[in-house]
């Protein structure tokens, strides 16, 4: 009776990650549970149940125009067995709140996006908040722009072709120039590209061969008038990220 048991809970478990694998391959909005079945072989009513549990565990997650995701849990047990950037990093992106009175994001890049890990939130009373877990595109954002400026050039070009990765206000030149330019300043912008209203500032460096980036997230309506000073506290937290930085060498 024990050997059965064993046997369906070890089924269960490679059920519930063959359905993550899809859910975060194929990354289609339309990917219903009926199309998760086909791919898995498994009845629909069998995947929902799993589903459902992934869900409940926030290994999946359901965003507001109802696609599955992966959830926030992945990214937390990710980082405990590695580097624990949101710990080392939470003093200075505090600080850069506390001066910019500004939410500001950290965040690492996993395949062809920006996965939001911490943020600390701003005191404007009109702000940018983002759920933990979020997946934000590389080409259209600060923290994305700046990570793809530590790649080299040949990546850049491949994830730049991806359908993923479209920048509808920049053609692909102007991002490679743009990716260029921040991989000298490290600095990139967002200037309405990601979401219109917000744009962004942001920079991103190196920890155990992951990417990560600290950005700041604005209204645009405020961010036209504060850019030359969100920069230049940028420019000291990422001074203040060089003892840390210097700590994994």
């Amino acid at each position: 009776m024990v050997k059965i048991q064993k046997a369906t809970t070890i089924q269960v478990l490679a059920r519930a990650a063959q359905i993550m694998k899809i859910i975060k391959k194929e990354n289609d909005p339309s990917l219903s549970l009926g199309k998760i079945a086909n791919h898995v072989n498994l009845p629909r009513s069998t995947v929902q149940r799993i589903v459902t549990a992934l869900i409940q565990e926030n290994f999946l997650k359901i965003d507001k125009k109802y696609n599955l995701t992966i959830g926030s849990q992945i990214y937390d047990l990710a980082s405990d067995t590695e580097f624990d950037a949101k710990k080392k990093l939470k003093p200075i992106i505090n600080s850069l709140s506390l001066e910019t009175n500004e939410t500001v994001d950290l965040a690492v890049l996993k395949g062809n996006y920006m996965v939001l890990l911490d943020r600390v939130l701003g005191s404007y009373r009109l702000g940018v908040t983002s759920e933990i877990g979020l997946k934000l595109p590389l080409s259209t954002t600060a923290n994305g722009k700046s990570a793809l400026s530590l790649l080299d050039t040949k990546k850049v070009k491949e994830i730049l072709k991806s359908k993923n990765n479209k920048n509808k206000k920049r053609d692909r030149k102007q991002l490679q120039d743009e990716i260029a330019k921040a991989g000298i300043t490290g600095i990139a912008y967002d200037f309405d590209e990601n979401n219109e209203g917000i744009s962004a500032i942001g920079t991103s460096f190196i920890i155990e061969k992951d990417i990560y980036s600290i950005s700041i997230p604005v209204p645009s309506s405020r961010f036209s008038f504060k850019k030359e000073s969100l920069e230049k506290k940028l420019k000291i937290a990422i001074e203040k990220l060089k003892p840390v930085l210097s700590q994994q060498k």
